[in-house]
């Protein structure tokens, strides 16, 4: 064991070496590769060969309709397809769905599946995988975070309720086509399934409440460009080419997606070992000036932020985390941590997107008002220069997922902004996996459960529009409050929840737009999430790896495409 940590402190000692020898001025930018040196010559592509990507945390499962979450997509994506996927313009286009006939009254989607497709295991892919899934997602025994992209279906209520023996809003027409049929015009639902279709021939026996504990978790099988080999836990997961790919076959022969801290990864990035991999953004300038790789960065539709549980009796007021918000001075944190990989954020909305509301309240750095706003709240400083209430300081803990460094030294920055004005705050360092298990508790025999006001009190991290912005009913409407969602800070608002139900129904985007614009500007001023910036993400690429090419969608949406320059 001792040798072990030799070892990988000998390979840190000399990329720290190195990077301390690398010049520290900003890279060029061009497109989106960054480099400070000479760019490598293109060499052809080649058939074959393993590409290792490397990210800050383990999937937690690899099963696409269970809680998903970043690190399992970043597998997922690679194993299983859906009906529909969004290109760079978020527009829906077809994955298995060759394509879609939608109805004059807008509440019929019949859609036309591509044939030969077939399982990693052989058996074929028919429609009657995709009524399973779909109908799984309203099991009344299903409790994984998925439900509100079927709840629109005519009969997934009563089907959910244990009334009815099936959905009848969906309809298998042949092996080739399905019909879902809504029960009003829905204008998100196309969006709404973007999520992985999971085997009937693997599932169909065990109850979809049962579904997280099952091998298949482990051992998944999909329809996607690379198929599951193995899963070390702790180490890596190993995947392989699928040749028989409906979309064509991979260049590579394999994938290995390692996990890690992120030091160790950069290091193993030195010694070649792994060819892809996050760059913490104070690396970056050394990183660029590699001669064998260089760095590209992913766009995002993200906001990082500071959730707050309302449970909490401290977070019910709107006027402390109002206060809270006024106390953080986000134009420093962007400047000392991220530079020109960042940008302030005021609304939980990405600015890049079309739900970005331009008007909205915003929250400057005052600490004055901070301290009026938790003196109107009844809180007064006490002998610690701490504000108390009650008897009872304004005190909380923080839970900080380690892996992202710039997320780890905003929660540092934020302890001693709201120190500062009289707030008492302890950071928790837990690796996401963990993390998942406050924000979304269960019961000891494994069920999801309601969140209470002991399960955490504050958490820092990410979010962003996938495929639409339907995506937030989730995680701020009260029906979603876990188990039935994401809306783990168990936030209600009359007003939110109708505008959140009144926007699914206007098909006009523009009047849409203006529904959504209400919502962020509702969510605005109760702050229960605290924007804080946005941030693209570098990633350090070795020479010999083409085709890498992240987005909003994901590190390895497009992993098909990667290949090794000869």
């Amino acid at each position: 064991m001792k040798k072990k940590r030799s070892l990988v402190g000998l390979i840190l000692l000399i990329f720290t070496l190195l990077l301390s020898a690398c010049s520290s001025e900003s890279a060029s930018t061009t497109k989106n590769q960054e480099k400070s040196n000479e760019p490598a010559k293109e060499g052809k592509e080649k058939v074959g060969g393993t590409v290792t990507v490397a990210f800050n945390s383990e999937p937690g499962n690899l099963n696409p309709v269970i809680w998903a979450t970043t690190s399992d997509t970043n597998v997922t994506h690679m194993i299983f397809d859906s009906l529909v996927i969004p290109d760079k313009e978020l527009k829906m286009v077809g994955s298995l769905a060759e394509n879609w006939d939608v109805s004059e009254d807008g509440k019929s989607y019949t859609f036309h599946l591509k044939k030969g497709v077939k399982w990693h295991d052989g058996e074929p892919f028919t429609a009657k995988d995709v009524e399973f899934t779909f109908t799984s997602l309203a099991d009344g025994k299903y409790d994984a975070g998925a439900y509100w992209r079927v709840d629109p279906i005519v009969g997934a209520a009563e089907y959910k309720a244990g009334k009815a023996d099936k959905i009848t809003g969906i309809e298998v027409i042949d092996d080739n086509t399905i019909k879902f049929t809504t029960k009003e015009p829905f204008a998100p639902f196309i969006s709404g399934l973007f999520i992985g279709i999971v085997p009937e021939h693997i599932l169909k026996d065990v109850s979809p409440g049962e579904w997280e504990k099952h091998q298949s978790n482990r051992a998944p099988i999909g329809t996607g460009p690379f198929k599951f080999v193995k899963w070390e836990t702790g180490q890596y997961i190993e995947l392989e080419a699928n040749k028989d790919y409906f979309g064509g076959a991979p260049k590579l022969d394999k994938i290995i997606v390692r996990f890690g801290d992120a030091n160790t990864m950069l290091a193993s990035v030195l010694s070649k070992d792994i060819d892809i991999t996050p760059v913490p953004v104070a690396e970056t300038p050394s990183v660029s000036s590699l001669d064998y790789a260089g760095l590209v960065t992913q766009t995002s539709l993200s906001v990082y932020y500071v959730g707050f549980n309302s449970k909490n009796a401290q977070f019910k007021d709107v006027r402390v985390r109002q206060a809270l918000a006024h106390a953080i001075d986000k134009k420093a944190i962007v400047s000392t941590i991220l530079g020109k990989y960042g940008q302030v954020a005021d609304d939980i909305f990405p600015s890049k997107h079309w739900s970005h509301n331009p008007d909205l309240p915003i929250y400057q750095y005052d600490t004055a008002k901070a301290a009026a706003l938790l003196e109107e709240a009844g809180y007064k400083k006490n002998s610690k220069g701490i504000y108390a209430k009650d008897g009872k300081e304004l005190s909380f803990t923080m839970e900080v997922p380690t892996g992202t460094k710039e997320r780890e030294k905003s929660a540092v920055l934020l302890k001693e902004m709201w120190e500062k004005v009289g707030v008492k705050m302890e950071i928790r360092s837990l690796d996401f996996p963990t993390l998942v298990t406050k924000l979304l508790p269960k019961t000891k025999d494994g069920k999801q459960r309601a969140v209470t006001k002991d399960d955490y009190d504050a958490y820092i991290l990410g979010f962003g529009v996938e495929a639409d912005p339907d995506e937030y009913r989730s995680y701020f409407g009260t029906a979603y409050m876990p188990p039935n969602g994401y809306n783990f800070v168990s936030y209600s608002d009359p007003k939110v929840d109708q505008l959140l139900e009144q926007q699914t129904k206007e098909i006009d985007l523009e009047k849409r737009q203006q529904l959504i614009w209400e919502v962020g500007k509702k969510l605005a001023e109760d702050e229960i999430w605290i924007p804080l910036y946005e941030q693209v993400s570098p990633f350090v690429v070795n020479n010999r790896v083409s085709g890498f090419d992240p987005d909003f969608r994901g590190a390895t949406f497009n992993a098909e495409d990667w290949a090794i320059k000869e």
